[in-house]
């Protein structure tokens, strides 16, 4: 019998290109299954800011770096100022954008306005009388004409903005307690955690008490410092990030930061 041989010869162009494809396809695909391989790790969870950016009666602001708020001056709906101890700030957006427009090694404990001009103050000074105490601002050491965009060395001595005032003096810059419309005053409200009738020892400022007695708490406990009344007679109350430890068994924590990133509450109605 004779033994019959086949020979297959490829010759078709189309599945030389169709084999090529195949190929280039296939390590594409064992490319990709290396990089996911190699990038693969733990899930970065982010959570989120505890404080929200308004509330039923509140708008608030976050300071733009890890520090604590000492003062706020402006307007909400035009131009804020707030001092984180050694930095000034400056935003025109109420909040989105901060612009940093001065810094010292001095402490700025916050800014006033004296005629049509902005001063920032170096002194706090803690004064009592019969029973009576306040917070007020003491000592300028730099000026603004522009709204607080440039600031400049103060060096002259207006005794409103250098000297320390007698306690019934009117001339003085308040932030705890400060005076509100008509007779009525706001001071930030210390709960003292040993009981209603301690006046000393460890306490928690959930928010304000007017000279009425009305109780104003804000949505979270903060480590508050200082109040301000805009030209709409808006309260504006200045603090640490929220808390989250409990004072009581002796530990303590903020909940979206490590050095109490500041926060500022601003009241949506006036304070009446």
């Amino acid at each position: 019998m004779k033994k019959l041989t086949f020979r297959v010869v490829l010759t078709d162009t189309k599945f030389v290109i169709m084999f090529n494809t195949m190929k280039t396809f296939l390590y594409s695909l064992l490319f990709l299954v290396v990089l996911s391989c190699k990038n693969s790790g733990p899930e970065v969870v982010t959570r989120p800011d505890t404080v929200l950016d308004e509330y039923r009666d509140w708008y608030t602001l976050k300071a733009p770096i890890d520090r604590q708020i000492a003062g706020v001056w402006g307007n909400y709906d035009k131009t804020v100022l707030i001092s984180t101890m050694f930095q000034l700030f400056r935003t025109t957006d109420q909040g989105k954008h901060w612009e940093q427009v001065h810094e010292q090694s001095i402490a700025m404990f916050g800014v006033v306005q004296f005629q049509d001009t902005l001063f920032t103050m170096n002194g706090l000074v803690s004064q009592s009388k019969m029973g009576d105490q306040q917070q007020i601002l003491t000592t300028a050491d730099n000026y603004s004409v522009d709204d607080g965009k440039t600031w400049h060395r103060y060096v002259a001595r207006n005794p409103i903005l250098g000297s320390t005032p007698e306690f019934e003096s009117k001339d003085k810059f308040h932030v705890n307690p400060i005076p509100g419309p008509g007779a009525l005053t706001s001071e930030i409200n210390r709960v003292f955690l040993d009981g209603p009738n301690a006046t000393t020892g460890v306490f928690e400022t959930p928010g304000v008490i007017t000279s009425t007695g009305r109780r104003i708490d804000l949505p979270q406990l903060h480590q508050l410092q200082s109040l301000f009344l805009d030209d709409q007679q808006r309260l504006y109350v200045t603090g640490s990030d929220a808390v989250c430890s409990d004072v009581r068994s002796g530990l303590f924590g903020f909940c979206n930061s490590k050095a109490g990133r500041g926060v500022v509450y601003i009241s949506k109605r006036p304070l009446l």
